[in-house]
């Protein structure tokens, strides 16, 4: 079967007064169409297949979304918008993905820089510590803290497995303060050479499930993408 993809927004009437008002009776699908999804989609992994309502069904890949026409003939790849709500329910439910998933990553999976006041927000940063404008941000860190902006590093070195930004990153992680070197490697001063299995693969496996392939790119507490780089100000505005 072809997948259909969609380049320009696909706008469905979907006749329900919001994105959370799914139906919440018969929730079965029947198996030949779970089954014709799955064929269709047999090299995705960790596939979620749930009735969203009386006309779409949603599949869930990890942190991305799509939804097929509830007969499983079609799937739609792009934005879908609700008309009632003039919401884009794949964008609403991936926002939802990527914080629930972020939420429950071990605390050793990120490099926390804590707010140094009561903390208002927390944000994820995917960073690269060869990236120039991943350093000029590092350095609004302590900026971000005092005003109450938590700050935890995701490290996605572009260069990839084996290169030497990954095992300067690795040896980073695997140092006794990794916070402290990590501000020395951000200003080329750290040349140490520690070795042990940290989870950096891990992380970088992380931002191919998020789709991110760029540095600095912000995840914002309520799981919206900001890819690029934002001053302190410009982040601060975005929060408040």
């Amino acid at each position: 079967m072809k997948l259909k993809s969609l380049n320009l927004a696909l706008v469905l009437c979907l006749y329900s007064k919001s994105y959370f008002a799914q139906s919440q009776t018969d929730l079965t699908i029947d198996l030949s169409t779970q089954n014709k999804i799955i064929a269709t989609l047999q090299t995705q992994k960790d596939l979620k297949i749930t009735k969203y309502n009386s006309q779409l069904i949603e599949i869930n890949l990890g942190a991305k979304t799509l939804f097929a026409s509830i007969d499983g003939r079609y799937i739609f790849a792009g934005a879908i918008i609700d008309t009632h709500s003039k919401t884009n329910i794949v964008e609403l439910r991936e926002k939802q993905n990527r914080k629930i998933k972020l939420s429950n990553l071990p605390k050793d999976m990120q490099l926390n820089f804590p707010a140094t006041v009561k903390n208002q927000h927390t944000i994820t940063l995917f960073t690269d510590i060869d990236c120039g404008y991943c350093r000029r941000f590092h350095k609004q860190i302590p900026e971000l803290n005092a005003k109450g902006i938590s700050v935890n590093y995701i490290m996605l070195p572009r260069a990839g497995l084996n290169s030497p930004s990954f095992d300067k990153t690795n040896s980073v992680l695997c140092s006794d303060n990794p916070q402290h070197n990590m501000t020395l490697a951000m200003n080329n001063q750290f040349n140490s050479n520690n070795v042990c299995n940290s989870n950096l693969k891990q992380q970088l496996a992380l931002a191919s499930e998020f789709g991110i392939n760029s540095t600095p790119t912000i995840i914002l507490p309520d799981g919206s993408i900001n890819p690029g780089y934002l001053t302190s100000e410009q982040l601060t505005q975005i929060l408040n």
